[in-house]
């Protein structure tokens, strides 16, 4: 299959490496640089993709525009697989050309074989491409869950959460950020500790989970951690940076 990729890292560069050890022929980009691809005419080459694979969970905004920009010459068999972080699938097939051709995806990284997706279609899914996506996974080595559409999905939404109350605690200096991961992981048995774990998603997708999840429900449990905020707008996303709540510029 022809596979094209975009969004932000770490996303796009471990659903890559799984797309290219399945042997599909697979394209990737980062979000800034498929803008530049877009100008230079590359778009005119999304007609033979067999499948889309969307990985921005920063924004809602910044996401509309992309799938705006990458659907514009998409074939109408082509499958669209979409990041449901930040916004619902329903709410993002409303956005491309082929909203039956949508399925939504969770993805937490690490994303590896023998791990899970979530999967949910939108109001506008048609039952096929479900059972396209759910085959596409399946040879990726991910085995698919299906869950109701909404922001999030399921753990997206459930470990966002958690971690942006880890984020209001060392914010309120209860504790420090390496004896707060401590405690959550060897006291409940979490596989890593939350702020690691958020450095490791990237702050600004955990930032974009939040959003996604105050914006449709309005609930105040779900509205960002002040220190969530700033630590994005101070561009310390985690791993990919450099810094986030840990240090990582010698890694």
């Amino acid at each position: 299959m022809n596979v094209i990729i975009a969004g932000e890292l770490p996303f796009v560069q471990e659903v890559a490496n799984l797309c290219h050890e399945a042997g599909h022929t697979t394209t990737a980009y980062l979000v800034e640089d498929f803008y530049d691809a877009l100008e230079s005419g590359y778009v005119q080459h999304l007609e033979n993709v067999d499948v889309l694979i969307e990985l921005h969970n920063e924004s809602k905004m910044g996401k509309q525009e992309l799938l705006m920009g990458l659907t514009a010459a998409l074939p109408p068999t082509a499958l669209l697989l979409t990041s449901a972080l930040c916004a619902s699938t329903t709410e993002i097939a409303s956005w491309t050309s082929i909203p039956s051709r949508v399925v939504g995806i969770g993805l937490i990284p690490p994303i590896e074989a023998g791990g899970i997706v979530e999967l949910a279609s939108a109001l506008q899914t048609h039952p096929r491409a479900l059972a396209e996506a759910q085959a596409f996974w399946g040879e990726l080595g991910l085995e698919s869950v299906i869950v109701k559409d909404g922001p999030g999905l399921v753990r997206a939404r459930t470990l966002c959460c958690l971690i942006n109350e880890a984020v209001t605690v060392l914010m309120e200096g209860v504790a420090t950020a390496a004896d707060i991961d401590k405690a959550m992981q060897l006291g409940t048995n979490y596989p890593r500790g939350l702020l690691e774990w958020a450095d490791t998603i990237g702050l600004d997708a955990v930032l974009g989970v939040m959003n996604g999840l105050h914006e449709e429900w309005g609930d105040g449990r779900y509205r960002p951690s002040p220190l969530l905020k700033r630590m994005v707008l101070a561009g310390k996303f985690g791993r990919k940076t450099g810094e986030g709540f840990f240090n990582y510029e010698c890694e």
